[in-house]
């Protein structure tokens, strides 16, 4: 969705680059870390009690099921599974 002008999109940007290049990674850290948050609670939300591995399974697939293949996805998945399952 893009609804922000084309004005205020330019302000923004300004905004953005006119602080330090530290100051920029933290902001991206962070929006990453409130999109994940986000995440997690709409899986948590649907699939109450769901466990942990589940979850990282819901979230790959949430966040990269558009950015690898099936079979890509598939044997990011059976890894995860295997790593969830040694903790």
């Amino acid at each position: 969705m893009l609804d922000t002008p084309k004005n205020i999109q330019k302000k923004q940007f300004e905004i953005l680059m006119s602080k330090s290049m530290e100051e920029r990674l933290i902001i991206g850290l962070e929006t990453i870390d409130f999109a994940m948050t986000i995440a997690e609670s709409s899986i948590k939300q649907e699939h109450p009690g769901i466990s942990e591995t589940d979850l990282k399974i819901a979230l790959l697939k949430r966040f990269y099921s558009n950015q690898f293949t099936t079979e890509t996805l598939n044997k990011i998945i059976a890894s995860t599974i295997i790593y969830y399952n040694s903790k």
